[in-house]
């Protein structure tokens, strides 16, 4: 059993690398898994705030709202519009919009990701953040311990079943970030998600992606 669990977060810890090292918001002493077990709770109180998650209620809405929507049905939609046109219309149309409209840095980041992306899109991005999440409840006592493995087990599991690797999975969730906090220069956007995933799968991770959690 020891063995399984080691093995199970030696896993967790490299899905959530990316989701720590590419946050737009980067918290003393929270930069990877491990460090939840250690840092403040005042710092994973800011983290839950940033997210939304202000209680027990809006902590179980956010796993919920993670596991069967996510970012990912968001950058669905827009794949779906952009995906209807050539890539000059789709150029044209992104840069009629207003500066001020908020889908517009949306748009260009699926623009830049959706034909190097698989399938499953940016699935993974949210993923990470629900087995952070799950970790994170589990610490701040807005779920049980046992929950917490159980519903991290299943993330895991489903970000396997979607992805072939960890290089897929990687260029998922920096992706992933982008989208949902897009850099002020998006000029400088395929440059910095390119450096992120070097930097990502520079060092090859401590468990292989399709390792038997169970």
């Amino acid at each position: 059993m020891l063995g399984v669990r080691l093995h199970q977060t030696a896993f967790y810890e490299s899905m959530t690398s990316t989701l720590f090292k590419v946050a737009p918001v980067q918290l003393e002493r929270l930069g990877s898994y491990q460090n939840i077990s250690t840092c403040s709770k005042s710092t994973l109180t800011s983290w839950l705030l940033v997210r939304g998650v202000t209680d027990s209620i809006s902590f179980n809405r956010k796993l919920k709202w993670l596991l069967y929507e996510g970012h990912r049905a968001e950058f669905a939609a827009l794949a779906q519009i952009l995906s209807t046109m050539s890539e000059a219309g789709r150029k044209q149309y992104i840069n009629s919009l207003a500066e001020q409209d908020k889908q517009k840095n949306k748009l260009i980041c699926v623009d830049q990701f959706m034909n190097i992306l698989t399938p499953a899109s940016i699935a993974a991005f949210d993923f990470a953040q629900l087995t952070a999440l799950y970790k994170i409840g589990s610490r701040m006592r807005l779920t049980g311990r046992k929950e917490a493995r159980s519903f991290s087990l299943e993330a895991a599991q489903i970000a396997q079943s979607k992805y072939n690797s960890w290089h897929e999975y990687y260029s998922a969730c920096i992706a992933g970030s982008y989208f949902e906090s897009p850099p002020a220069d998006l000029s400088s956007l395929k440059p910095r998600y390119v450096q992120k995933l070097l930097e990502a799968t520079r060092v090859h991770p401590p468990i292989q992606w399709d390792r038997k959690l169970k």
